[in-house]
Order: C-alpha cells, then structure tokens, then sequence
C-alpha cells in the first residue's frame, strides 16, 4: 500500500514536496507569509492533490464506493502533512528560527487589531496570555500539529471528496 506505484502515495509525496517549496518561496520573499498566504495555499495544494489521487484510482475501477474513495484522499493527506510537517519543523528549528519570534508579533497584532471588539480588558488579557504562550515548534507539537491536522482538515476533508467522488450504488438488475 505504501509504494511510490501507489497513486495516494506519489500524490502525497508531491503535495508535500510542493507545499514545501512554496513555503520555502514564500519565506524567502516575504516571511511574514509563511504564517498567512502559505496555509491558505497549502491546503488547496493539499486538496488538489486528493482529489488527483482519487480520480488516478477510480480510473481503474469500475464502480468506486465511498470507502474507495475515502482511502486514496486520506493516505495522500497524511503523505503529504507528514513532509509539510518535517519540513516546517526544520524551517522554524534550524533554518530560520527567527520565524519562532515572528509568528509571536502577528498574534500581538492582531489581537491588537481586534482590540475594538474584544475590548481594553479582554486585549489586555489576550496579551497577557501570549506572554506565556510558547511559539516554539518543539517536536511534541509537531507531532501534535502532525495528529490534530490528520483529524482536521486531513480526515473532514477526505470524507467530503470520497462523498462527492463516489459513484452511486449500481442498481442490480435480475
């Protein structure tokens, strides 16, 4: 099953490679990005690409059930969040750790920002909190990251695809 032959597996090796090529683009040329633009775009790459393998897998099937369709667009998500994963692991740990620190000043911002709404006690205390908040990217929350995103989005995802992708039950004919 876990074979580069595997439609689900090259797709998700794919994903995972682009997602971190787009983030390492998108690093070098605005790094604040990284933390808005690049999860948008991930997830669409990452949606792309489920999609892909479940069509490289109904092309050789006749009738694809729900759970046909299921498995290919989960095993591609959890390829490709694996590499993303690793990769931003390494980004923020070893490559740029001054990203750590970054991600720190846009949460001040826009709690900042919000500060109309949430008013002067409730900034007050929101910023307080994120002094004590951790941004590291320490491999416990990576593998945190790693198991909540294969929940959400990974798993909600893969079973809105394998719905709409499945074919509708073949009447048996006597």
């Amino acid at each position: 099953m876990l074979s580069l032959e595997n439609p689900a597996v090259k797709n998700g090796i794919i994903a995972g490679l682009a997602t971190a090529g787009l983030i390492l683009f998108f690093y070098l040329f605005n790094p604040r990005w990284v933390f808005s633009v690049a999860s948008i775009l991930t997830t669409i790459l990452f949606i792309v690409f489920m999609v892909r393998s479940v069509k490289e897998e109904k092309s050789g099937l006749e009738f694809m059930a729900f759970n046909d369709a299921l498995k290919p667009a989960f095993v591609t998500y959890v390829v490709a969040n694996l590499i993303y994963i690793i990769f931003y692991y390494v980004l923020l740990n070893f490559i740029a750790p001054e990203l750590v620190e970054m991600q720190r000043e846009i949460a001040i911002e826009t709690i900042e920002k919000m500060s109309g709404l949430i008013g002067e006690e409730g900034t007050e205390a929101a910023l307080d909190q994120m002094d004590q908040q951790s941004f590291e990217f320490s491999l416990k929350s990576a593998a945190l990251a790693f198991a909540w995103g294969l929940i959400f989005p990974g798993f909600i995802v893969s079973l809105i695809i394998a719905a709409i992708m499945k074919d509708k039950k073949p009447v048996d004919t006597l």
